[in-house]
């Protein structure tokens, strides 16, 4: 199993949809991390996510663009990438964060956007 912590790994402050909200956005986290990390797991193999460790809160631009934005883009399907991810917290105030990533990437639609970099 790979872990990516969020605080440790990403961003301290996770926030906004796009590159051009400035750093620890939604889409920098899914195009240059999380994307790559799924791509490289192995077909049983799962990525843990530890949401709490030194942040404090995400919005839902954030979580939208950044875990949802998976499936919208069409590199994955919402129960591949629900399959994939083991969501980790330990402060229970995180599970409510957990729940909607769960929420938005199941309310997605696959390939149902083209990606165009905001870079």
């Amino acid at each position: 199993m790979k872990t990516l912590n969020i605080g440790k790994d990403f961003s301290l402050d996770p926030s906004g949809r796009f590159y051009t909200d400035g750093e620890g956005s939604g889409e920098e986290f899914r195009e240059d991390c999380l994307k790559n990390l799924i791509e490289s797991l192995e077909p049983n193999e799962k990525l843990q996510i530890i949401l709490d460790d030194g942040v404090e809160a995400y919005g839902s631009s954030f979580l939208v663009e950044g875990f949802a934005g998976m499936v919208k883009h069409g590199y994955i399907t919402s129960d591949n990438l629900l399959d994939k991810l083991e969501v980790q917290f330990t402060d229970q105030d995180f599970e409510f964060y957990k729940n909607k990533i769960i929420e938005y990437i199941s309310q997605a639609k696959f390939n149902s956007q083209v990606y165009k970099t905001t870079k």
